[in-house]
């Protein structure tokens, strides 16, 4: 089985780099396969940045657009590959971020455009840093994808990548890859930049410098800030910041969990 890898890299603004302490090794995903295809632009995206030494495994690089993404998957389709699929954008119900050739120039894609855009694939896993990407696990898993997982709401753990990446590897099946990677070390350096986003958004949420450093308990000024800042009609006022952070990051799998590398 000849496999590959395709990487699609897009934000088009800097709004993940505060959900993020380690650089998340995007490189992995060029990794172990006989061909990967790396669609990014050349330039800084904070602490997820691809560096010049990853960019020296992918096979192919090109500029993340829709049409490059769809013709490179085209590509792997007709020349025989099983193909992994990482995305690394923003999302929203059944959309994710695309441009329109210039950075920053951004545009959505949906899910009902994607299907009626691309053939059915061979794609093997699917794994998703954008927000809402379970919205488009049954597009995946019609394309051809025997597993495929994404976050319910908002993902605010992006920095679990390198652990997955690295479990699967070394033969985890995708779904303990998923599960190790969810740790307390990861929750905890986002949430500390969810502090610090807190503080610097006082004015989006009627907060105080006294009511930030409260938010991920239970209380008004959490439901205020997340429901302001990030998870309107998702929050759950039941739950304190830190458990809607997790409720929403939960990663939501679609297909054969017990799927190897």
């Amino acid at each position: 089985m000849k496999s590959a890898s395709l990487v699609y890299f897009y934000f088009g603004d800097s709004y993940l780099t505060t959900l993020g302490q380690e650089t998340v090794p995007v490189g992995l995903a060029l990794e172990g396969y006989d061909r990967s295809v790396l669609l990014h632009f050349d330039t800084k995206a904070g602490p997820f940045e691809v560096s010049k030494a990853d960019e020296k495994n992918a096979s192919v690089i090109d500029t993340p657009t829709i049409d490059h993404m769809i013709s490179q998957l085209d590509d792997l389709r007709k020349s025989g590959y099983t193909v992994d699929l990482f995305m690394f954008t923003h999302g929203s119900e059944d959309l994710f971020r695309t441009t329109k050739g210039v950075y920053g120039e951004n545009a959505w894609v949906s899910s009902g455009y994607f299907e009626s855009k691309v053939a059915p694939l061979d794609l093997r896993a699917v794994w998703q840093c954008n927000c809402y990407g379970a919205t488009w696990n049954e597009t995946w898993s019609k394309l051809g994808a025997k597993v495929s997982a994404g976050t319910q709401f908002v993902n605010f753990y992006p920095n679990r990548f390198g652990g997955f990446m690295r479990r699967w590897t070394d033969g985890a099946t995708f779904a303990d890859a998923l599960a190790e990677s969810d740790t307390a070390a990861i929750r905890t350096a986002a949430q500390t930049f969810i502090l610090g986003d807190a503080l610097s958004r006082l004015k989006e949420w009627n907060g105080t410098v006294f009511s930030a450093p409260t938010i991920l308990g239970k209380n008004k000024a959490s439901e205020r800030y997340f429901t302001q800042c990030w998870l309107e009609s998702d929050y759950d006022p039941k739950l304190s910041g830190k458990g809607n952070m997790n409720r929403a990051s939960e990663m939501i799998v679609e297909g054969n969990r017990a799927l190897t590398r």
